[in-house]
């Protein structure tokens, strides 16, 4: 009898266990919304294919591509967008994250610089992470958008990573203005909840 009012005891504890973790995991779940950026084209630009993405081209003395960096991300990650250069002029220019400016919803938003973003990478503490911190450093050496001389006809790009959306779980207007050979470039990118 005793052996029995504890395994009943003990059921009734597991399943309050249970209905906890489930009600955490889908607290959690609603917490961080999938979403997606669409590119919107302006006057003079055009939208083309980049690595299966739909990218939007603005062409002038410098060609500039951008697209989003992934297809979808979490509300509570960080967004990251590849930002593509052509110079179509007769003079090299320095490009770098410096050289893009983020407005969500009109407001000025945070670009990460190349430093910022491996510092970050840096900061894990967890020793799983550090066994991939120095892969993920590799990683982003290879493709973060870093400070370059780009050469008359040449391209350059890289990803850059913005700072965590405000208002996680609504939509916003992301515009972008890359600045390369001395024009501004501006992009639109509209942030929607990821259709399934």
């Amino acid at each position: 009898m005793l052996l029995e009012k504890n395994i009943r005891a003990l059921n009734g504890v597991i399943m309050r266990k249970i209905f906890f973790l489930t009600a955490v995991g889908l607290f959690f779940q609603g917490c961080a919304s999938t979403f997606q950026l669409d590119p919107v084209t302006l006057d003079g630009q055009q939208q083309v294919l980049q690595e299966g993405e739909k990218a939007v081209v603005s062409p002038r003395k410098a060609l500039v591509a951008v697209r989003p960096g992934a297809k979808t991300y979490s509300s509570a990650g960080y967004t990251t967008l590849v930002v593509t250069v052509v110079n179509g002029s007769e003079e090299a220019f320095l490009f770098s994250t410096e050289n893009v400016q983020v407005f969500v919803d009109g407001k000025p938003h945070k670009v990460f610089t190349y430093d910022e973003t491996e510092a970050g990478i840096m900061e894990q503490k967890d020793v799983a992470e550090r066994n991939q911190t120095e892969q993920f450093r590799t990683a982003l050496m290879a493709t973060a958008l870093r400070k370059t001389n780009v050469l008359p006809h040449a391209w350059y790009g890289g990803y850059v990573t913005l700072g965590k959306l405000p208002g996680a779980g609504r939509p916003h207007d992301i515009r972008v203005v890359v600045t390369a050979a001395g024009e501004e470039h501006e992009f639109l990118f509209r942030q929607l909840k990821a259709s399934e």
